[in-house]
């Protein structure tokens, strides 16, 4: 099973930066937070070690962490890598607007 989870935390009160995590059967291969800063227990991408590597050098390679850059632009730029690598397809309205199912079961 592929359970890939994006959060944000908005209602926090502290400038929480959204969480990303990618885990196939039961075991995590990436994990990271889309600001890519050290703050909230990340420092670059955790998890799998061979595709935590290969993760961070495409972040890496699109020129982030970018402490230059809004933190808003660098999570899209991050959650940009994140789709293609792992060949996901997030829609940004449901996402930003909507309420997403917390389980969806496809047949095998």
């Amino acid at each position: 099973m592929h359970v890939c989870l994006v959060e944000y935390e908005e209602e926090n009160g502290k400038p929480v930066p959204p969480q990303f995590a990618y885990a196939h059967d039961g075991r995590l291969l990436s994990a990271c937070n889309l600001h890519l800063d050290a703050s909230w227990g990340y420092d670059g991408v955790d998890g799998d070690p061979a595709t935590a590597a290969r993760l961070q050098d495409l972040l890496t390679a699109a020129g982030l962490p970018d402490h230059e850059r809004a933190r808003g632009e660098v999570h899209r730029i991050a959650l940009g890598v994140v789709e293609r690598f792992f060949g996901l397809s997030l829609p940004k309205a449901p996402i930003v607007e909507g309420t997403l199912p917390a389980v969806v079961l496809e047949p095998a």
